[in-house]
């Protein structure tokens, strides 16, 4: 394994409060099958970035002005706030985790916590037409290529970057010892999935979710065939969580990178409330690139290029998400989200 000589190796905290909810990410580690040159990052040192000063600052003047041990001034976190709006966030909130900048280190609850391994799919023949074709991008319009990439699946060359990906991680020297595979809906993702972390070697559930599809544009690339069709090529995921069999979204509903954004937060939201703790993401580079640059936007610089630059083909970014506040999965308690399409 190749290491990477331009990035550097560190372990970042990566925040973002945005219109949709309060989490925060953290980077852990970096490995990429590109060509034939695979790259790991490891974590390294840390270096603590400012949360959010809004909250930072209700956070410092709650501290000096109450006893946080004495229990009358204890927060009860099951009582923590249910609006996913930023703007409705109450003080509470900051209570989910203890920052302390000058300390240079934040403090997350351990059940707030997950790992999660962000997977892009693996070389897809719509990405060679892509890079090659004179339109460039253009050229997965339906109108310059009709349904020739329609929910387009991987390469001979992608299928080699599943294969080398898959020796990498199982090479680490600490296993990922996965819970849950969660996988967009696409033929693309779901064979990166099932190359990458094959079901016959993991005890581990494999879910597809239209919360982690692509972004919903007008080119046949972004479309999937229907369940009862993706089912009997891939009898292991489990596609309960498809509400409909045809791709309604793609037939009913075209996204801008706004409402793309919305659904990386319920997205968040929907992992927040698994009860897995270290889950594999197998997405899309698009999804990934509106879900991420939500978050980090005042730490350091470098940190933040390496969280929001573009995933290559087949390549794997682990980090921690940390829920601030609990996301019920029971309909109609005080603290649940709505987290269906």
């Amino acid at each position: 394994m190749e290491r990477h000589s331009k990035l550097k190796t560190h372990l970042a905290v990566w925040s973002g409060a945005s219109r949709r909810g309060l989490f925060v990410l953290v980077v852990m580690g970096v490995l990429s099958c590109m060509s034939n040159t695979a790259y790991s990052i490891p974590s390294l040192r840390v270096e603590i970035s400012s949360i959010s000063s809004k909250l930072i600052q209700k956070q410092k003047a709650l501290n000096s002005s109450q006893d946080l041990v004495n229990p009358a001034h204890r927060f009860n976190v099951s009582s923590m706030a249910s609006s996913t709006s930023f703007a409705g966030i109450i003080s509470e909130d900051s209570y989910a985790f203890g920052h302390k900048e000058d300390l240079g280190f934040s403090i997350f609850l351990d059940r707030r916590c997950k790992r999660v391994w962000f997977i892009r799919h693996a070389e897809a023949q719509h990405n060679v037409a892509e890079r090659e074709h004179e339109l460039g991008s253009l050229v997965l319009l339906q109108e310059n290529s009709g349904w020739t990439y329609w929910d387009a699946g991987l390469t001979v060359a992608g299928q080699a970057q599943c294969g080398r990906l898959r020796r990498e991680i199982e090479a680490l020297p600490h296993p990922l010892d996965l819970e849950l595979v969660v996988v967009s809906p696409l033929t693309r993702t779901l064979q990166t999935a099932m190359r990458t972390v094959p079901p016959s070697l993991h005890d581990v559930p494999f879910v597809a979710t239209e919360l982690c599809r692509e972004r919903v544009t007008s080119c046949p690339a972004d479309s999937r065939r229907p369940v009862s069709v993706l089912k009997k090529e891939f009898p292991a995921v489990d596609f309960s969580e498809v509400r409909t069999d045809e791709d309604l979204m793609f037939e009913c509903m075209k996204e801008d990178s706004d409402a793309c954004k919305q659904r990386g937060i319920k997205f968040l939201q929907w992992l927040a409330k698994r009860p897995e703790t270290r889950i594999a993401v197998v997405t899309h580079s698009g999804f990934l690139k509106r879900l991420f640059e939500q978050f980090g936007m005042d730490i350091a610089r470098d940190d933040q290029d390496e969280l929001h630059r573009r995933p290559a083909n087949c390549e794997m970014r682990g980090l921690l998400l940390c829920a601030h506040r609990h996301f019920s999965d029971v309909p109609g308690a005080e603290n649940w989200v709505d987290t269906s399409i």
